[in-house]
């Protein structure tokens, strides 16, 4: 488990708009420095979030739990070395909050590992969908707010799995820009819930042509070339638009490293394009 492991986790999970993720990473680096002035499990410095042992992280998130709860009723705690412009994050009980995420966050960790020995060992992307389903269980309905939180870090691997096919690039521009990359599924989340977690169900595609190729606007045909709509067409006197989809008219993807674009998949999604 690493920092950034953990902070990548929480994005996932609440999104980069909202602050809850920012809060729960605070009150991790403030949990850290309060075992830095009061060590009581050794850590010598280390963050918490590099704890791989379950027990270890366990009794460190309940002994965070019961410092949090002395401090909130004006009691000795060794959280009155905090600063006291962060006072708030113990008195709101972020810190416990945010130890029992990094808790969840061991769970999903260990879940990724595994998740990367399905892939690395099955060569159908069928296969894999249906293991990972299971593995993050993923396929549920309802209004258990657990549902919703699943399926979220279900799509951040599926995005991991897809883009690391695609060597991290965009399979028309080639374009390498991370945050600017998306894992598009060929049939959508929603529609298709076996091949959610299918690689053969992904492109990776940067923001505009994942834009283009949700609203079916732009698609592929069975060699991989690249099929342009007519609403795009009508724009094509645009030396922008021209550059962007003109350019690439016809031409095939850059072709991903294992797991292929399921043809099937693709003409399904030709049928839907906008004429």
């Amino acid at each position: 488990m690493t920092q950034k492991g953990f902070e990548d986790y929480l994005y996932a999970l609440f999104g980069q708009k909202t602050g809850t993720a920012k809060s729960y990473i605070t009150a991790i680096h403030i949990i850290d420095e309060m075992f830095e002035y009061n060590d009581v499990f050794a850590l010598k410095g280390k963050s918490v979030t590099s704890i791989e042992d379950t027990e270890l992280l366990t009794r460190i998130a309940d002994f965070v739990s019961d410092q949090q709860s002395l401090f909130k009723k004006g009691e000795f705690s060794i959280f009155r070395n905090v600063n006291t412009r962060q006072n708030s994050y113990p008195g709101k009980g972020f810190c416990s909050a945010a130890i029992k995420q990094l808790l969840q966050y061991h769970k999903y960790d260990i879940e990724e590992k595994k998740a990367s020995e399905i892939v690395s060992s099955h060569t159908k992307g069928s296969a894999i969908s249906n293991q990972l389903i299971t593995l993050f269980d993923i396929d549920k309905k309802g209004l258990d707010k657990e549902v919703p939180a699943k399926v979220r870090l279900g799509q951040s691997y599926f995005r991991k799995m897809v883009l690391a096919n695609y060597a991290n690039k965009c399979c028309v521009s080639g374009l390498n820009i991370p945050q600017l990359l998306r894992a598009s599924h060929i049939v959508s989340w929603a529609e298709n819930v076996k091949h959610r977690m299918d690689p053969e169900n992904g492109l990776c595609l940067s923001a505009t042509y994942d834009a283009a190729f949700d609203k079916h606007l732009i698609s592929f045909d069975d060699d991989y070339r690249m099929i342009v709509s007519k609403e795009i067409k009508d724009y094509y006197t645009n030396e922008v638009v021209n550059e962007y989809f003109g350019k690439y008219e016809g031409k095939s993807i850059i072709l991903p490293e294992r797991f292929m674009p399921n043809k099937k998949l693709l003409e399904k999604h030709r049928n839907l394009m906008v004429e």
